[in-house]
């Protein structure tokens, strides 16, 4: 036996919505964690192009260097003086990764490596952005 269910003429048919809500949901679910999500430094740098490129490991440092000397690390900025006192406690024998600007002084980037140098710091990686045509 089969039900009918009747439906007045004078009230308007209602669509349901929760599968509409559902497939919203699940694909700000799925565009969230397939996007690539990176770190943003404590301020802009604009790099170098080069030809190739190479994945860093995780346990990688990123040293953000600025056009006027300034030095961050993750959200924390100063100068290389103090680079010591935000670098993590572990960054011995972790390599790092250097996000300098193109328009750093070649002089400025040679004082980072000493002071890393000075530091203990012996493995050591300058970003850079693929050139538009490698893309």
């Amino acid at each position: 036996m089969k039900r009918r269910i009747q439906i007045a003429d004078d009230s308007p048919v209602q669509e349901p919505m929760l599968p509409l809500i559902n497939i919203v949901f699940l694909l700000l679910i799925f565009f969230m964690i397939a996007g690539s999500l990176q770190k943003l430094g404590p301020f802009d740098v604009n790099p170098p192009a080069s030809q190739t490129a190479e994945s860093q490991p995780e346990d990688t440092i990123v040293l953000w260097f600025g056009k006027a000397g300034e030095v961050g690390i993750d959200d924390q900025k100063g100068t290389l003086e103090n680079l010591s006192s935000f670098l993590p406690v572990d960054y011995i024998g972790r390599p790092v990764e250097i996000r300098a600007d193109r328009e750093t002084d070649g002089v400025k980037v040679v004082g980072l490596l000493k002071r890393l140098q000075e530091l203990g710091i012996d493995k050591v990686q300058l970003m850079t952005a693929m050139e538009a045509e490698q893309e």
